[in-house]
């Protein structure tokens, strides 16, 4: 038996190859897609008034504070928080790796990149996101629109459900912290559930049309045959309902109020809530931990 070395190496080493075509492709379409979410969702969802309370909860007393984000996407939050806390120790979790980079690039554009690390794609596993995180507890949890996607149920061995994700957050989270959520509800009923379908299809089609120029402009790079068919609005429903699709989490399952407070309550969580002021099937969920 030889030993192998520097000079009588085992084997010759081989050139890197590169990744197959099949591969390459679906990052790209994962890549186009996130940038599409990216470019449509600050239309679907307005979220100044709920960033600038996160943001106001992240200005508390806390020296070199630390966050925790599930579900940081493409960063828009992430930014607004790493800016207005630039001495925070942030970790960011999302599934889409393809999201993941753009939140990188847009944090390194807006210089705020320096102590922040992701995981991305991650699974909803206690072990895994524990060695993840190294120990770390945060002073403050994010969690923007991410409940929504976590399953109620899962199958034995099938990683967290959301009770138990939820927990597992609140564990995370320092004493005296915050856990800052923000989710969508559903209707109480169907005349209530209508009424906020009505609503949000009004102010997502208004948003759209008012700056309708810019919205293809920005699209056409990425899709020029979605950007072509945004001159059908305001006028075709089932592209708007295309357009909420493309920038909605994918499997998300939206509960009433009621249950979201159930849920909160049967944990023990204290909790405040926000109502968006325009898009009322919208609040921010504050937990004092």
């Amino acid at each position: 038996m030889t030993t192998p070395s520097l000079y009588n190496p085992r084997a010759p080493l081989r050139p890197p190859t590169a990744p197959p075509a099949r591969k390459q492709l679906h990052v790209l379409e994962d890549v186009r897609a996130a940038a599409i979410r990216d470019v449509l969702q600050p239309y679907l969802f307005d979220d100044t008034s709920f960033r600038e309370l996160v943001c106001e909860e992240l200005r508390a007393p806390v020296a070199r504070p630390r966050i925790i984000e599930f579900g940081c996407g493409t960063g828009g939050l992430t930014v607004a928080a790493l800016a207005t806390r630039r001495d925070a120790v942030y970790h960011g979790f999302d599934r889409s790796e393809a999201d993941v980079a753009i939140a990188t690039c847009r944090l390194s554009r807006g210089g705020v990149q320096g102590g922040a690390t992701f995981t991305a794609p991650f699974e909803l596993d206690q072990r895994a996101i524990g060695e993840a995180l190294r120990g770390l507890r945060a002073d403050f949890l994010i969690l923007p629109r991410f409940l929504q996607t976590v399953p109620m149920c899962t199958a034995e061995g099938g990683g967290l459900n959301r009770v138990a994700f939820l927990a597992l957050c609140y564990q995370l989270v320092k004493p005296g912290g915050r856990m800052l959520i923000i989710e969508d509800v559903y209707g109480e009923d169907a005349d209530e559930q209508a009424e906020l379908a009505f609503g949000w299809r009004n102010a997502f089609r208004a948003r759209l049309t008012r700056d309708l120029e810019s919205l293809r402009h920005a699209l056409h790079g990425l899709d020029a045959d979605l950007a072509t068919r945004l001159g059908r609005l305001p006028g075709d429903p089932s592209l708007l309902g295309e357009l909420r699709d493309r920038a909605q989490p994918k499997g998300a399952q939206v509960l009433p109020l009621a249950a979201w407070e159930r849920m909160f309550e049967h944990l023990g969580f204290p909790v405040r809530a926000v109502r968006h002021a325009t898009q009322r099937q919208l609040y921010l969920f504050t937990v004092r931990c």
